[in-house]
């Protein structure tokens, strides 16, 4: 998915509730470090991280209210490989259908 021109920090605009996303972080990461509400940090094999989660307008359809995060992340890794293999995990845990 993610070649060695992976970003080493962007912006992501993401329809998931503040739970799920720390339950996916957890499944793709370990447990989850938080130093600030809604700032999690960590340290994976290939680099360290920072995330943190911005509330963003809801998307309404119709009845359906679905919530919005602006996903700031942050990474420093020694090597593109290294923020490669990251976002591969990352994209691993959260991105399902196609999105």
């Amino acid at each position: 998915m993610f070649s060695a021109d992976a970003p080493a920090s962007t912006e992501l605009d993401m329809a998931i509730t503040r739970a799920d996303f720390a339950r996916q972080l957890t499944m793709a990461f370990g447990p989850l470090q938080a130093p600030r509400a809604d700032t999690y940090v960590g340290q994976s094999d290939c680099c360290a991280w920072s995330i943190t989660l911005r509330p963003a307008t809801p998307t309404r359809l119709g009845r359906i209210v679905l919530e919005r995060w602006t996903v700031s992340i942050e990474l420093t890794a020694s090597t593109p490989e290294g923020r490669a293999q990251w976002w591969n995990r990352f994209g691993a845990y959260f991105q399902k259908g196609g999105g």
